[in-house]
Parts: C-alpha cells; sequence; structure tokens
C-alpha cells in the first residue's frame, strides 16, 4: 500500500500514472496479527474433566481414537499424538445451562470430527456425524479411510 501511495504521489507531480495491474493471487495479502480486545461472555469450564474422560477411558483397556471416525493420533503421529484428543460436549453448555457434567456428558472426538460438529447449527451428535461419514463412504465419497496411513511422499 506504501508503494501505491508513493506511486500515485508521483503520478500527481508527473500528471502521469502508471498503470496499476492488480494483485495476482500469489501475492495478495491483507493485514492481520492487531491486537483486540473483546468482552463476551462464556461458559465455565471444568479443564480436569477431558484428563478425568482420557483416564477412565485408558483404563477401560480403550484406545484414544475418535468417537466418531476412529482417527488415532498416536498411530498417526507417534509419540508426538500419544495421549491426545479433544474432549466435547454431546449437550452443549449453552442448551445444557450450569450444571453438572459428568463423563458419560463428553466424547472424545479428533479435531476435524470436531470442528466439522461445530461448523453451523444444527450440530449433529458424535453418532449422527459418523452415520452420515459411513453413509458418505457407503456413496464412494470417503478418499482415505481414517485408520489408512499415506504413504511417504517420495522425493
Amino acid at each position: 500500500m506504501t508503494e501505491v501511495a508513493r506511486l500515485i504521489r508521483r503520478g500527481l507531480i508527473a500528471g502521469d500514472f502508471p498503470d496499476f495491474s492488480p494483485d495476482t493471487e500469489d501475492d495478495y495479502s491483507a493485514p492481520e496479527g492487531r491486537l483486540l480486545i473483546r468482552r463476551h461472555k462464556s461458559r465455565e469450564r471444568d479443564k480436569g474433566l477431558r484428563k478425568r474422560k482420557i483416564d477412565a477411558v485408558l483404563r477401560q483397556g480403550r484406545h484414544l481414537d475418535c468417537e466418531t471416525c476412529g482417527f488415532d493420533f498416536e498411530a498417526i503421529y507417534g509419540p508426538r499424538g500419544a495421549g491426545y484428543i479433544e474432549c466435547h460436549h454431546v449437550v452443549p453448555l449453552h442448551e445444557a445451562g450450569e450444571g453438572r457434567t459428568k463423563l458419560s456428558d463428553l466424547a472424545l472426538i479428533c479435531a476435524n470430527c470436531h470442528r466439522m460438529i461445530h461448523r453451523r447449527a444444527p450440530w449433529p451428535t458424535p453418532g449422527e456425524l459418523r452415520d452420515l461419514i459411513q453413509h458418505t463412504a457407503s456413496r464412494g465419497g470417503a478418499r482415505v479411510p481414517a485408520q489408512q496411513v499415506p504413504e511417504p511422499i517420495q522425493s
């Protein structure tokens, strides 16, 4: 933008404006990173619930795979993914309101399924999203099964 302003000033002085060609997709830019202060309401969450849910699943001898698609972070990412999975309130807190959350009110799901659930209302349950995934896969829509590890890229 500074460069464009400089060229405009030069054009005003010279009486001749250069041809401004639009940005190409490769060099398009947008301002980001400005600090903002926001004020909003949010529902309080107990940070210990996620750990308790994970511990309960592991004590039952189960793996930390997504309850929706079966993705296992440790199987794909090795030690970096060990013990990692997101925790989702099956009944959203904005619907449930203030109260007590039981471990059975939580589902362990991968980040992709979590984003797909919260993408837009009405929010499907993890089970409803699982049904959608299975239905899409049965129609040939799934490209890579959740548990299938892609082949390494050859350089």
